[in-house]
């Protein structure tokens, strides 16, 4: 186990607690660590879900199906990511997608009570294991919401206008670095990716951003605010 705490001791669940302290939470909580063969279903659609998980070793794709039979994926889950911490507390908790492993991976999976029974001697690590939580998920709404309203965009334009004024009040600079590659940013502004590439080349004609590699500068701050109303 102390090999697993040094993997997950940065991650945000566990912020501001020892490794003794997380030591003796997965103790308490019954945590496991399983590992997984390759394209090994960790739980499928429309399952229940009751443990929250840490990727430990390899990579885990979240799949959708579409009616059409297709296989998407949704995202790459990566060592030290978290997943199904939504899921454990929703009054349905039933999956909208697979967990597939993406070649041989391990995993760190957390039952839901730990976080809905305190334990017996009133820990203050396990308050602060509770209040990680409530900022994770606290995160993930203001996500979801800061992405509803970039979706909400009228034209693909409408939409690059939006998110790059938000990465531009993030770091209150008219220079900063896009977080995602092309595709990345295609998927998330669910576009193909030479509709994308199309729409940032027209901007940049049109003098509004000047994009080189990653780095993105606002030349025309006022033309964006209105490409976002």
């Amino acid at each position: 186990m102390d090999e697993i705490v040094k993997v997950i001791k940065n991650n945000v669940l566990f912020k501001n607690m020892n490794e003794e302290e997380i030591k003796t939470v997965l103790k308490c909580s019954n945590a496991v660590i399983e590992n997984f063969g390759d394209q090994q279903i960790l739980f499928e659609r429309d399952t229940k879900v009751s443990r929250l998980g840490i990727v430990i070793e390899g990579e885990l794709n979240l799949v959708s199906h579409k009616y059409n039979g297709t296989r998407v994926i949704v995202t790459t889950l990566e060592k030290n990511d978290l997943f199904g911490e939504a899921l454990i507390f929703s009054t349905t908790n039933f999956s909208p997608y697979d967990l597939v492993s993406s070649g041989n991976s391990k995993a760190l999976l957390i039952p839901y009570r730990v976080f809905s029974n305190m334990c017996s001697n009133s820990c203050t690590f396990h308050n602060q294991l509770i209040t990680n939580m409530l900022t994770i998920l606290s995160d993930k709404i203001v996500m979801l919401n800061s992405k509803m309203r970039i979706l909400n965009g009228e034209t693909l334009k409408d939409r690059i206008a939006i998110y790059l004024l938000s990465l531009h009040k993030r770091s209150n600079s008219k220079i900063f670095d896009l977080p995602m590659n092309r595709q990345e940013l295609a998927e998330f502004l669910n576009v193909k990716r030479p509709s994308l590439s199309r729409e940032l080349s027209n901007m940049q004609r049109e003098n509004i951003i000047e994009i080189y590699r990653s780095t993105v500068k606002i030349l025309n701050i006022e033309k964006l605010r209105q490409l976002a109303d």
